[in-house]
């Protein structure tokens, strides 16, 4: 699973994400010995990892760019060879802090009060879908938005060039959505940030 890199200075923003995130999950928060994570502490991380769990796994380390070099290259080592069924989740208010190679193979969730507001905005004024009464807690909640999504851009295949991008990139992630233990809100949020930047970006 691709690692994730939470980019906010907003802590209310990231407890509330990580509250949804942990949807199903078994999670794990790693706690520092010392006030930054040690090369030591990635090492036990290792091994607790690498030790087979059918569940998906959340391993949770809060501000990362608190963690010694050596630290981080030992992490590194560790995403190169990723242990099935786990999800490494970390957060920073500054990824300049982190690794060049660290960056690169992780997803950044820049995390945004106004940003989420107007992306929800923008796909609510665009389809019409009511998104902010749908409390998205499991996998049939996200569905009931993406089915909506995708009967939405369908009818508009005719009339709007980038209904079939969108349509592609939804019926996606509906998809994965059957067939992995994805995170519900992470994948409706991956949907409607997509359709976002299909309309906004040029």
């Amino acid at each position: 699973m691709i690692p994730l890199l939470i980019l906010s200075k907003e802590t209310k923003l990231i407890n509330k994400y990580i509250t949804d995130l942990k949807v199903g999950s078994l999670f794990l928060e790693i706690i520092p010995s010392t006030k930054e994570y040690s090369i030591e502490d990635i090492k036990n991380l290792k091994k607790e990892a690498k030790i087979f769990n059918p569940k998906v796994r959340i391993y949770f380390l809060e501000n990362f760019h608190l963690s010694s070099i050596p630290a981080q290259n030992s992490f590194l080592k560790l995403l190169e060879e990723p242990p099935s069924n786990v999800q490494f989740v970390l957060t920073t208010d500054n990824k300049n802090n982190l690794l060049p190679t660290i960056i690169s193979r992780v997803k950044i969730i820049k995390l945004e009060e106004r940003k989420i507001k107007n992306v929800n905005k923008f796909v609510f004024d665009e389809t019409k879908i009511p998104l902010i009464q749908f409390k998205i807690t499991d996998k049939e909640s996200a569905k009931k938005i993406l089915i909506q999504l995708i009967s939405f851009f369908h009818g508009r295949l005719d009339s709007d060039k980038k209904a079939t991008l969108i349509l592609k990139e939804i019926l996606k992630l509906n998809k994965l959505l059957d067939s992995n233990n994805l995170n519900p809100q992470l994948t409706v949020d991956q949907g409607l940030i997509f359709i976002w930047k299909t309309y906004t970006i040029k």
